[in-house]
Formats: structure tokens, C-alpha cells, sequence
């Protein structure tokens, strides 16, 4: 741990922690090393009681605006970027509240998501800032799969939504067009797959700075049974393979274990799709660490079908819990997957290529062989808290110099 008096003043925003997937709990995970090299504070329109509870036990500054923002999922906000111009609003009136916010800032380290970018409206040109984007927003530039309903239909004529779309996207780019015409600006990418997203949507030439997964808290349970199940996690969605994955497993006689729960018409609908193919569905909102680790213990393995998923962290979950990783092959599951060392990377449409994966998943020496090359590859992309914080140190460190 740097000296306190060494340590820059780093302000973490986010603009909204109320969902807590993924990208919510990789910066909780990662508060106490940052803590280590940064004088940490947090803002954020809309908490969550997880990032609440950590900040308390690290005595980190979290500010809170009096009135809770929240993104509109109405189709007419999205057409007139309304939830996008309520958070601007949002901010600007937080700042008046509480002025503190900004005061004695060496940087800033801004991660996308709703209500995130729109930040900018309140940061001092003079402060430098790290925009962590994890992925451009592909609901506005042209990845169709995010507009499809559960089971892959679209709402309307895509270049309808296209069209739609236009308000939106427009002011997305020009939000962070306007961080990076900053000369104190800096943009990464959570992936090669994402950075180059971001050339490709932005024009924007970035870098990558990888999430952050503590395998200390992952341990490989020892001569489990394995069960006639895969699990699938994340909320359900045609853009996170979910129908599709049932589709995959019609008529192998294997369940799915699905965590991360969905919109209740969703799962009535994937409910009724898995029990007209025969496939076995148990679906849970969210377990707690340990009985997630148990079920992936017990399962055939982790499987994913999402569409261009920007990382992946359940190839590093399942790697480390010492479980087979089949994922699709696209995106940045490639990160952490090599096809037959490390689990199997595999095309989507061809179910027989699937059907054979998961007879190969069920060979212990496979299982051992797929953990072990996985966990190598976990530790030389150095994913633990400690490291992630080094890399972001080195980033900030270059703004502010």
C-alpha cells in the first residue's frame, strides 16, 4: 500500500449500481485494492445495498444523491433518449447538493452503463478521466440482437428501429465524443473484442483493461457427482443465448439450471419452450456465493450462447471452480478459452458439435485437463484485485503525470 500522502484522489462513477450484474460487482470486488493505491470515492444516481455495505466496511466516501435516478425502460424514452437527458439533469442537480463530490479530484474513473457517460456535464475540464467501456452501447449501434424479444423476434422491422434510434444514438456519440476530445482523456476497453468495438463505433483508439476475478473465493470441489445439468448465468434474454440454449439441448436428455432470473414473461415463455423440447428448466433469480459454487460443482458444465458477449467472466468462474467452459465462438469468450485445452469454443448453429462437447464434458480427465489450462490462463492474464488495481494505477498515473 502506497503512503496515504502518495496516494491520488480517485473519484469511481457509475451510473447506476441498481441492476448488479456483472459490471456492478466487479467494482465492488475491487474496492479494496483500490484502496490500496487510491484515495477512493464513489458516485453514483442510484445505489445498491452490496456496494453500500463494502463501502462502509473499507470507510469509503459513497455520495448518494436525496432523489434516486432510473433508467426508463418505456419504448418511448428510448426513442426520445429521455432516461439520457434525466440523468444529465440528474447529475448537474447532485452537484449543486453536494458540491464535495469534485473537490480535491486528481481523477477520474468513469465506467459506462446507464446514466454513466452523462456524468461529463459535471466534470471540470481540468480533471483527467478514464472511461473504462465495457462495451459501446450496442443497443443504439447496430447489434440487432439487443432489440430481440426472448425468442429471437423483433419487435418491429429493424430498420424501423433503426430509424427510431437515430435521437439516441446521435447524442450517445456525442457524449463521448466529447470525453474524447479531452486531451486529459483516456478510454479502455474490457477486451480486445471490445477495444476494437470501440474503434469500429467510435473512432476511438483505446486500450484494455481487464475485469477482475479473485480466484481465492472460487475453490474446486473434490469427487462431486456430476449431475444430468448445465448452467447458464445471466438474465435471461435473447442477446445472453438463453432460448437458444434450450434449443441446443433438445432431445440429450440434459436439464438446465438457469441463474439470473428475467422479466416474468420471459421465463413463462422459456418455461414453455423447454417443457414442449423435453428439456428440464429450474430457474433461479440469484444464489448466494457458496451455493453458486455448488451448483457449478455439481453440474456437466457452464454453458453460453450469448451473442458477442463482450468478456465473459463465466469461462473464469467455471475454470475456477474446476467445471467444463462451452461457449459459444464469438465475442471475447477467446480471452479465456482455447478450444480443447481450456474447455470447448464452439459454432453456434452446429448442435451436433455441442452434443459431442458435452459427452467429452462428462470425462474426468477432460474436466481436470479443461480446470487446470484454465486456471493457467486465469493467472497469466492476472485477473486478482491487486493486479487489476496495478493496471489502473499505471493508467491513471499517466493522465495525471
Amino acid at each position: 500500500m502506497e503512503p496515504a500522502s502518495q496516494r491520488p484522489s480517485l473519484l469511481v462513477i457509475k451510473g447506476s449500481f441498481s441492476q448488479f450484474g456483472g459490471a456492478e460487482r466487479d467494482i465492488v470486488r475491487q474496492l479494496e485494492a483500490w484502496k490500496k493505491f487510491f484515495d477512493v470515492r464513489i458516485a453514483t444516481l442510484n445505489s445498491h445495498f452490496e456496494l453500500e455495505q463494502e463501502a462502509t466496511r473499507l470507510d469509503i466516501p459513497l455520495f448518494v444523491p436525496d432523489s434516486t435516478w432510473s433508467e426508463s425502460s418505456s419504448a418511448f424514452s428510448r426513442i426520445a433518449a429521455t432516461s439520457s437527458k434525466t440523468a444529465t439533469k440528474a447529475w448537474k442537480i447532485f452537484l449543486k447538493e453536494k458540491p464535495e463530490i469534485m473537490q480535491n479530484i486528481d481523477a477520474i474513473h468513469l465506467v459506462t452503463g446507464a446514466g454513466s457517460i452523462e456524468s461529463i456535464s459535471i466534470i471540470p475540464e481540468n480533471i483527467p478521466i478514464h472511461v473504462h467501456m465495457l462495451e459501446p452501447n450496442r443497443g443504439l449501434h447496430g447489434e440487432t440482437v439487443l432489440w430481440a424479444k426472448i425468442d429471437g423476434t423483433q419487435p418491429r422491422p429493424i430498420a424501423l428501429t433503426r430509424i427510431l434510434l437515430t435521437i439516441p444514438r446521435n447524442r450517445d456519440l456525442k457524449l463521448v465524443n466529447k470525453i474524447a476530445k479531452r486531451p486529459n482523456s483516456r478510454f479502455s476497453g474490457n477486451s480486445d473484442y471490445i477495444k476494437n468495438r470501440i474503434l469500429e463505433v467510435h473512432n476511438i483508439e483505446a486500450g484494455v483493461l481487464l475485469p477482475c476475478v479473485d480466484l481465492s473465493k472460487w475453490t474446486i470441489q473434490e469427487n462431486n457427482v456430476i449431475s444430468d445439468y448445465v448452467v447458464t448465468i445471466g438474465r435471461a434474454s435473447w442477446v445472453k443465448g438463453t432460448w437458444e440454449c434450450i434449443q441446443m439441448l433438445t432431445g440429450t436428455e440434459i436439464g438446465l439450471v438457469h441463474v439470473g432470473g428475467g422479466d416474468q414473461n420471459d421465463i413463462k415463455q422459456l418455461k414453455e419452450f423447454a417443457k414442449k423440447n423435453n428439456v428440464k428448466l429450474e430457474v433461479s433469480e440469484r444464489l448466494e456465493h457458496d451455493d453458486l459454487v455448488q451448483l457449478l460443482s455439481s453440474s456437466l458444465g457452464v454453458v453460453s450462447l450469448a451473442h458477442k458477449e463482450p468478456f465473459g467472466l463465466t469461462p473464469v468462474e467455471a475454470h475456477a471452480v474446476g467445471v467444463p467452459s462451452l461457449m459459444v465462438n464469438e465475442g471475447g469468450f477467446s480471452s479465456t478459452i482455447i478450444d480443447g485445452e481450456s474447455g470447448r469454443l464452439l459454432p453456434r448453429d452446429d448442435y451436433a458439435a455441442w452434443h459431442s462437447a458435452l459427452k467429452e464434458a462428462a470425462i474426468p480427465e477432460n474436466r481436470k485437463k479443461w480446470s487446470a489450462k484454465g486456471r493457467e490462463i486465469v493467472n497469466h492474464l492476472a485477473l486478482d484485485p491487486e493486479s487489476r488495481a496495478i493496471e489502473l494505477k499505471k493508467i491513471i498515473h499517466q493522465l495525471i503525470q
